[in-house]
């Protein structure tokens, strides 16, 4: 065997191997984002039961980094966050996200209760650890209007979010303020860059797999 025929060979090899892992990352991010999304292209949590007895739920310091102009798009393009709660109490339900500060000065003594650990799992109610922060009652949610986005009242209430850089708090609380939340949550998140991003793997790794077969058939042949 010659040198040429060699390094054909080895490279052939390199790249089929390559072409293997893009063809199968690219074909996950694409079915993730198609076969396991709902009708809305939304990837979601199983519905699970989130309770306090206190005013508020609150998970923090949630720092988002969007920077549209790479990718000449708007946030609503790279990724869309959706919460879908009902209560399971009969009173109606508000969900908010805030910019920190905002969300800091509003809970400022009161009596809440800051997701530190979440699991999601198969049962109806969540893995959830709370830190619990003491205070009285809080004003009335739809009293305030540095809301980022926000959603309330009776049955199933819908959240939808193109988050911008900074950095939020997701409050859930009852709508007229009062002690004793008892919801069920579904999370949800749609990157439709997912789908390009795969589509673009699948083509690369079918054109590296091209390659990688000619250049494997003039290392063998004779």
């Amino acid at each position: 065997m010659n040198a040429t025929k060699a390094f054909l060979l080895v490279v052939g090899v390199i790249i089929l191997l390559a072409s293997i892992g893009l063809l199968i990352v690219g074909l996950v991010l694409y079915g993730a984002n198609t076969s396991l999304a709902d009708s809305q292209g939304f990837l979601s949590s199983p519905n699970q039961k989130f309770t306090s007895t206190s005013y508020a739920i609150a998970t923090q310091n949630i720092s988002m980094n969007v920077d549209t102009g790479i990718w000449n798009q708007t946030t609503g393009d790279l990724l869309t966050l959706k919460i879908t709660a009902s209560s399971n109490n009969g009173k109606n339900v508000f969900i908010g996200v805030a910019n920190k500060d905002d969300a800091q000065a509003y809970l400022n003594n009161v009596q809440y209760d800051e997701i530190t650990h979440l699991n999601f799992n198969t049962g109806t109610t969540a893995n959830v650890q709370y830190t619990p922060h003491q205070g009285s009652a809080p004003s009335a949610p739809l009293s305030k209007t540095f809301w980022a986005a926000s959603a309330h009242g009776a049955g199933t209430q819908t959240l939808q979010w193109s988050p911008q850089t900074g950095t939020y708090w997701i409050i859930l609380m009852n709508e007229d303020a009062s002690a004793g939340i008892d919801d069920t949550i579904k999370l949800g998140a749609k990157i439709p860059l997912l789908s390009t991003i795969g589509v673009w793997l699948l083509m690369v790794g079918f054109v590296a797999l091209a390659v990688a077969i000619i250049m494997l058939y003039f290392g063998v042949r004779h």
